[in-house]
């Protein structure tokens, strides 16, 4: 009994020890796969960066494309990334280093030549009556000061003598002078007050006069027609001097002021510039163009300058003050939001490491832009090649122009890809029931007798369509579901029996869409590609 009990212990502790070995064995074997795991070679899309599989032979399960291996440099820390220096050749990446200079900018304006409002006149009949006579008949004629210009029919004029007649007859020196002067009102000169006095004749008719010398701009009347005292007859403006006035985009404002000497060139006049000065800058932007009139006059005594002409101005060297950081706009990526640069470190072997910086910029200046934060002196910054070292970036999982978080790795991204995974899968008819003979076994809870619930679903474009719609038909106890991009509702036909819309709307939500139930966490949210980006 003693041996037997004595054996019975020995072969337990025999057995102890095997599975003792065994463990330390298998332990030891299975951290050594995990650590070949953490190293081995990982793939991706190259239109979904963010999927990361080991599998070479595996499809993306967003796209269907084939994948392609991720290629990791050293990194300093999780938003760098370095590129070889025969990538960079092969992507031809060119940097500059950031410095400070005056923004200069060349500005190109369009024109015309316009009369100066300034010594535009309105010719008026300075009494009431028929014309008889026109002396001036189209526009476009000279007109002098003094020079007669139409004889007018008066019978108001005629009263009014007659009435001063009457008062030299009867020596009434008051009533004579009253009317003497209503004569002078009616601008009759002296001299012909006096050939009054000697003839003792009236005379209704009476010429009008230019009061000012210039070219015809518009004829107001015609001749037999009846006028009023202050009706126009012409426009006269003098062309001495003329106003050229160039529209200025809202943009190029900040680079003009009064004052400015500017000088331009005639279409109609090749070869021949002229000067002006900046003297007044409209306040309004037009609506539609989106340009302010800038007007500067110029000297026209040789009346070479014509109203309607066209003007082209080109200024070199517009200035604005202050200093500022200037880069080409080849080194900007803008993506709507944002606007991002590569800044760069340089390694003795030519490698380069490139870090994502959000910047602030200015004006543009041509083919360069001011860059007012984000940027210091003397940094090394990638002006060629920018787009090709943004893909390296986005297939690397970091930082990239659509997605300034690097893409979620472990198990938030296995969790991501394998819903996608299921929702394109899920197409046939076998996967899907494969998928709910596994998930059959969970308890389901009738959310609705009918059998069609809505629930309200964000999303951004066609990508979120097929993905919300691919995870809700992997759901168990789901017929078929239809999202609604303009309305952002999903339309769920489900068995009441076994569909449950608390653990549908959670999965939604797993995969990165906010419910109306359930919100995304920001991991899986930032996780998204750039276009199924939602949140505002």
């Amino acid at each position: 009994m003693a041996r037997t009990i004595k054996e019975v212990f020995f072969y337990i502790l025999l057995v102890s020890l095997g599975l003792l070995a065994g463990w330390f064995v298998f332990s030891t074997t299975e951290k050594h796969s995990h650590g070949a795991q953490s190293v081995a070679q990982e793939y991706t899309c190259s239109m979904h960066p963010q999927i990361r599989m080991q599998d070479k032979s595996a499809k993306c399960p967003l796209c269907g494309m084939d994948l392609i291996p991720v290629v990791l440099g050293a990194t300093t820390d999780d938003s760098g990334f370095e590129m070889s220096a025969e990538a960079i050749a092969l992507a031809k990446v060119e940097t500059v280093e950031a410095k400070k200079s005056e923004p200069q900018k060349m500005l190109r304006l369009y024109g015309n030549i316009q009369a100066n409002e300034r010594n535009i006149h309105s010719q008026t009949a300075h009494i009431s009556g028929r014309l008889e006579k026109l002396f001036v008949n189209f526009e476009g004629e000279t007109v002098r000061k003094g020079q007669i210009i139409a004889t007018i029919y008066s019978s108001e004029l005629l009263s009014i003598q007659t009435e001063f007649l009457e008062a030299l007859k009867q020596k009434h020196p008051v009533i004579t002078e009253a009317a003497k002067e209503r004569l002078r009102l009616l601008k009759i000169t002296e001299n012909q007050i006096e050939d009054l006095e000697r003839t003792g004749k009236a005379n209704p008719h009476i010429n009008i006069v230019a009061d000012a010398s210039g070219i015809v701009t518009a004829r107001r009347t015609a001749r037999g027609e009846y006028v009023e005292a202050g009706s126009a007859l012409f426009d006269v403006a003098n062309l001495s001097s003329v106003w050229a006035i160039f529209n200025a985009y809202e943009s190029d404002l900040p680079y003009l002021n009064v004052g400015d000497l500017i000088g331009y060139t005639i279409n109609a006049l090749p070869g021949q510039v002229f000067t002006g000065r900046v003297e007044f800058i409209s306040p309004i932007v037009d609506s539609e163009s989106r340009t302010a009139k800038v007007r500067m006059e110029t000297d026209n005594k040789n009346l070479k300058l014509k109203p309607g002409m066209l003007a082209n101005a080109l200024i070199h060297n517009a200035k604005i003050s202050g200093e500022a950081i200037i880069l080409p706009k080849s080194a900007v990526l803008w993506t709507g939001e944002r606007s991002v640069v590569y800044t760069v470190k340089k390694h003795e072997n030519g490698a380069l490491n490139f870090h994502l910086r959000e910047v602030k910029l200015g004006p543009a200046l041509g083919d360069s832009v001011v860059v007012l934060s984000g940027i210091h002196e003397k940094e090394l910054v990638a002006v060629s090649g920018v787009f090709a070292v943004d893909a390296s970036a986005q297939l690397a999982g970091k930082n990239s122009m659509m997605n300034l978080s690097p893409y979620p790795q472990g198990d938030t991204m296995s969790k991501i890809t394998n819903l996608a995974a299921i929702a394109l899968i899920c197409t046939s008819a076998v996967a899907c029931d494969e998928h709910k003979a596994h998930t059959s076994a969970q308890p389901a809870k009738t959310q609705n007798v009918e059998g069609v619930v809505r629930l309200g679903v964000a999303g951004s474009c066609e990508m979120c369509k097929m993905r919300i719609e691919g995870v809700v038909k992997s759901q168990s106890g789901v017929k078929s579901a239809d999202w609604d991009i303009k309305t952002q509702t999903l339309r769920i036909e489900i068995e009441p029996s076994k569909a449950n819309l608390n653990d549908i709307s959670k999965a939604i939500a797993a995969a990165g869409h906010d419910t109306e139930k359930d919100k995304a966490d920001d991991t899986t949210y930032n996780a998204l590609p750039g276009c199924c980006k939602y949140r505002k």
